[in-house]
């Protein structure tokens, strides 16, 4: 199951903590993966590993600013021009300058705007464009586009999530809902995954009693671990999923049921 040996997979994000593990989990189900990233070296550091991991791994690097238009269309061009189609585009970035409601300017707010909901808009229309024979886009919201994060799990000096990342997050899903309207009757399926509580590893090593704090919030009782998100990309981008679009699959251990 799950064979993305004839894919070829754009993955947007693909140098962060979630994107690294998802490309990882592509490549071994056999797709050629263009692992794209506002850091270029990030981006070409995990070529690098996959490539350590599996000598025959058909893996570029691109640099992508999903904020620019023009860097999203680049890096549309040069996954057609590397391998010749795109069967698989994933969206795993976002922005935040992380302020509070109080702090947060306006313009501060447009410029989350301008890469979590536009930049993604422009990333899944120029995917879409390129996919003559169908394909799957798959957009990461998280669990706060779909409920409020709770003020008292974060004790200061931390401050809770952001608004403008709720706020993004949430229009990704809308935005998933229409796309998947517009494009069905060109076989292009559009789906989201909603991340729950994946604290990144400086935040598990640093902040023990935040991260016991989100385990306890789940119905699982644990964190998230970055490889398990990557079987739900996986399953959205594989024929097993054919007949799934506007889909926003939760992957929180419980969070959102709660």
């Amino acid at each position: 199951m799950f064979d993305l040996s004839k894919k070829v997979v754009l993955f947007a994000g693909g140098g962060g903590y979630l994107g690294c593990a998802c490309c990882l989990g592509m490549v071994e189900q056999g797709a050629a993966v263009v692992v794209a990233d506002l850091s270029e070296e990030k981006a070409g550091q995990m070529v690098e590993a996959i490539r350590g991991r599996f000598a025959e791994a058909r893996v570029s690097a691109v640099g992508l600013d999903i904020g620019e238009p023009a860097s999203v269309a680049s890096a549309v061009a040069e996954t057609l021009g590397r391998f010749g189609r795109l069967d698989i585009a994933v969206n795993a970035t976002y922005y935040s300058p992380g302020k509070t409601v109080e702090d947060l300017t306006a313009e501060e707010f447009d410029r989350s705007c301008r890469v979590n909901v536009t930049g993604s808009f422009v990333f899944a229309r120029e995917s879409a464009a390129a996919m003559s024979a169908g394909g799957s886009i798959i957009m990461f919201a998280s669990m706060y586009g779909l409920v409020a994060p709770n003020p008292r799990m974060y004790h200061p000096p931390m401050t809770p999530n952001p608004i403008d990342y709720g706020a993004g997050k949430a229009a990704l899903i809308q935005m998933v809902r229409y796309l998947a309207v517009h494009w069905g009757p060109r076989n292009i399926r559009i789906n989201a995954v909603a991340p729950g509580p994946f604290p990144a590893p400086p935040v598990q090593r640093d902040a023990g009693e935040f991260v016991q704090r989100l385990a306890a919030r789940t119905a699982l009782g644990r964190i998230g671990q970055a490889d398990q998100i990557a079987g739900a990309v996986a399953f959205l981008a594989a024929d097993e999923s054919s007949y799934v679009t506007a889909a926003t699959i939760p992957v929180d251990g419980g969070w959102t049921a709660m």
